[in-house]
Order: C-alpha cells, then structure tokens, then sequence
C-alpha cells in the first residue's frame, strides 16, 4: 500500500503523504460543514463527498484539481486554509481524537502508527495545493518531484 498521493493541476504535480492529506481534509471537511448556509451551490455537497473520499481512501486516489471548477478550487483552498489554521492553534492532533473521526461511512483515517500529526507539515501541504493551483509551485530539482505533508517537511523524490 503506498503512502503517497498524486496531487494535480493541468500539467503539474506533486505528491502529499497520505496521513497529512487525510487529517487536511477531514479538518476542512469540518469547516466546510460548520460553514454551511441554506442557500448553498448544487456542487458544493458534491465536493465535500469527494474530499471525503480523498481523506479516507488518500492513497488509492489522486486528487485532480482540474476536475473541480473555479469555485470549487477557490472553496476548497479556503477550506483547506481554514483547517490548517484551526490546527495549528490546538498544536496538531493526536491520533487518538482522529481514531475518532469518521469521515467517510465508518471509515476513518489511517495514521501510519503516528502519535501525534504536527500543524506544519499539513499547512505546508495545504500552501502547495494553492501554489499549485496558482502556477507559483517551485519547480523540483531535475527528474524528481515534490513530495509534501511528512513530519520532516518537503521533500523531493
């Protein structure tokens, strides 16, 4: 089973460990829910189920931006902004409390034996998707790609 992601926009990538784009998502899914009106766009639930998707199953599916339209991408990065403020203020979460998070049917997030998720890793994971997004995402050294989320930091492959 493999540990990473692929993270896409048009022609370019990068990918995420899976632990830090579960508990990114799952916490964006919690500002996306607390956030919700009654008078909210038709894609808006559909977003929210394939994030949900993506948090649970991170590693068996890439996330491609260029599936989600204009709005969706800025939604979702305000989201995924939200979150990872909201983490680094408690200072990370355990892996006890995301044992307890069920995000998609009963299932929930697999932490690879962590203790603990530091804030960090997923706001700079989180950065990158906007970067990404934006054209602004450095390039990786020659023949490798970036790789984003673990405790250590960036990294290239």
């Amino acid at each position: 089973m493999s540990s990473t992601t692929v993270v896409c926009f048009g022609d370019e990538q990068f990918l995420a460990y899976d632990v830090a784009l579960g508990v990114l998502f799952a916490e964006a899914i919690e500002v996306a829910e607390a956030s919700a009106e009654d008078d909210q766009p038709s894609w808006r639930s559909e977003l929210i189920q394939r994030m949900r998707v993506n948090a649970a199953l991170a590693s068996d599916f890439a996330v491609v931006l260029d599936e989600f339209g204009a709005d969706q991408r800025t939604e979702l990065l305000s989201w995924v902004q939200q979150a990872g403020s909201r983490l680094t203020a408690r200072g990370g979460v355990s892996s006890g409390e995301v044992a307890g998070w069920d995000v998609l049917d009963g299932l929930t997030l697999h932490v690879r034996g962590a203790g603990h998720i530091a804030a960090a890793p997923l706001v700079e994971l989180g950065e990158a998707m906007a970067q990404l997004i934006a054209g602004t995402l450095p390039p990786a050294p020659d023949g490798q790609h970036w790789l984003f989320g673990l405790p250590s930091g960036r990294c290239s492959l």
